[in-house]
């Protein structure tokens, strides 16, 4: 996989979460295939700032990510475990309060079905700076 392609998919998940987690390509791949998203449609999504309407697959392909790290369960949000996740991660730990404000300020949100959710969730992340991706 293309360090490219990785760093863009980013903005789904916490960075230092990514790097701990050695099973990440794998779950990436996956979550390609099981939402039929193409790597150009990432790159095109991502290219444009994230500013680009997603079609379904982008927002089920953020589901597909969140769910296999725990932090989608059932449709809902499952904040804490991202916190859980962070805490301990040494690059982070100066960042919890900003972080920790971001995650609760997203904690509530729902969409139209869980794709949606999932992918206004990770849009309200990325723009309380609780996730990396393109600020």
């Amino acid at each position: 996989m293309k360090p490219t392609f990785f760093s863009a998919t980013l903005v789904f998940v916490v960075m230092s979460v990514v790097q701990c987690n050695p099973n990440y390509q794998q779950m990436m791949k996956q979550c390609l295939d099981e939402t039929k998203l193409t790597e150009a449609e990432l790159k095109a999504f991502m290219s444009s700032g994230m500013n680009n309407n997603p079609n379904e697959n982008l927002k089920c392909y953020a589901k597909c990510l969140m769910e296999k790290q725990g932090h989608l369960v059932n449709g809902q949000f499952n904040a804490d475990a991202l916190l859980n996740s962070l805490k301990d991660v040494p690059q982070m730990k100066d960042k919890m309060p900003e972080i920790s404000s971001g995650v609760n300020a997203c904690r509530n949100i729902k969409g139209t079905n869980d794709c949606d959710t999932a992918f206004k969730i990770s849009m309200c992340l990325k723009e309380h700076k609780a996730i990396g991706g393109p600020q």
